[in-house]
């Protein structure tokens, strides 16, 4: 079904979460945030060239990576993950999902936006600068737009500190530490290693930089579990 998997347990007979993730990948990070912050015990397993896999598909139809197994389920897709798991994991999880169906749905916006707004924007304007490919119908997939791969990501990267600012700096992020609260949730888990990605694109504003840092510093697990990300484009930072 690409749901349903078979239970692993550790030897103490807990459920154990398995992490399907790709090292440099920034979503794979941001499920590894949760993980981390919350101290949830977990397998990490490299996904790279596994997730075509008929077993793979089998568990995830997707295809994709990040995504979890934990006690008969098989969870992709990078915001389902996240309140999957602080939901199976309340005690451990729960504080990053906090609230009633209101603020829930606060976080849940500010997550799906950044990983369908803000995201689609990061990959058009910097995948081409590290190799990865680029989506079906994108100008950087296409042999006969090559001549125009450069003013396509100028235009997204543009799009993009437009978005920053007018949604972030000025927005969710105006008034408080992290994104519309001034504890740490899983919009931010889901915005801040997209930002290293973004560095790629766009020379950050000051505001985000401070809140990366924020993040960083404050947050117990969250530097560890973005260092693939922080890595891998460490030579292709924007000054």
């Amino acid at each position: 079904s690409g749901y349903t998997c078979t239970p692993r347990t550790h030897a103490c007979g807990t459920m154990s979460v398995t992490f399907h993730a790709l090292p440099p990948s920034a979503n794979s990070a941001c499920t590894r945030c949760v993980l981390k912050c919350a101290g949830i015990e977990h397998e990490e397993v490299n996904a790279y060239g596994q997730t075509r896999t008929p077993e793979y598909i089998a568990k995830f139809i997707t295809n994709l990576a990040p995504a979890i197994e934990h006690d008969g389920a098989c969870v992709s897709e990078t915001n389902a993950i996240a309140r999957y798991l602080c939901a199976a994991f309340p005690t451990q999880a729960g504080k990053f999902y906090p609230g009633d169906a209101k603020n829930q749905a606060k976080i849940d916006m500010i997550a799906e936006y950044t990983g369908i707004s803000v995201y689609n924007l990061v990959a058009k304007a910097m995948y081409p600068d590290v190799g990865f490919p680029g989506a079906a119908g994108d100008v950087s997939a296409m042999d006969e737009l090559k001549a125009s791969v450069s003013e396509s990501q100028s235009a997204a990267a543009k799009e993009l500190l437009t978005l920053l600012n007018d949604k972030y700096v000025n927005g969710w992020l105006k008034d408080s530490t992290y994104l519309g609260s001034n504890e740490p949730t899983i919009a931010d888990f889901r915005f801040g290693p997209v930002l290293l990605f973004a560095r790629v694109a766009v020379k950050l504003p000051t505001r985000i930089e401070k809140y990366l840092q924020d993040l960083e510093e404050n947050v117990p697990g969250y530097k560890e579990a973005t260092d693939g990300p922080r890595g891998f484009v460490a030579d292709k930072v924007k000054a």
